[in-house]
């Protein structure tokens, strides 16, 4: 698959556009998402609620993966940290290869408010489809 096919397919993707995910740059090992933050996705405490920054982690770690085989993947297994709560603004994403073979890959991620301020981490094993 190209960059472009990739994209476009994420672009597509109904989940992507329910959250309402911005694709702010895609190209290779190089990809930054925005999620503009709004009422629907608060918990009962009025903040982002942790399932949404699961959401956008593994987004990110997928679209960064891809953009560097050119292939599909899956998640295997994913840790998120929660490290700061967020009321309003957008979450910015972003991710990195920490280790990859063949098949599996490991990667990190860094999801952050609109002044940088670390408010998830996570890493994900993802299995490379070929």
């Amino acid at each position: 698959m190209t960059i472009e096919e990739i994209k476009k397919e994420f672009e597509a993707s109904p989940y992507l556009r329910h959250l309402g995910v911005e694709i702010l740059r895609f190209e290779e090992g190089d990809v930054e998402i925005k999620l503009q933050v709004e009422p629907r996705l608060l918990n009962r405490n009025d903040v982002v609620h942790g399932g949404v920054y699961a959401s956008v982690m593994d987004l990110i770690q997928k679209m960064h993966l891809q953009s560097v085989t050119k292939t599909k993947c899956k998640v295997n297994s994913s840790i998120i940290h929660f490290t700061a709560p967020l009321k309003e603004g957008a979450i910015y994403a972003k991710a990195s290869i920490l280790s990859r073979s063949y098949k599996t890959a490991f990667v990190d991620g860094v999801l952050t408010d609109g002044n940088g301020k670390l408010v998830s981490r996570g890493t994900g094993t993802y299995k490379i489809i070929r």
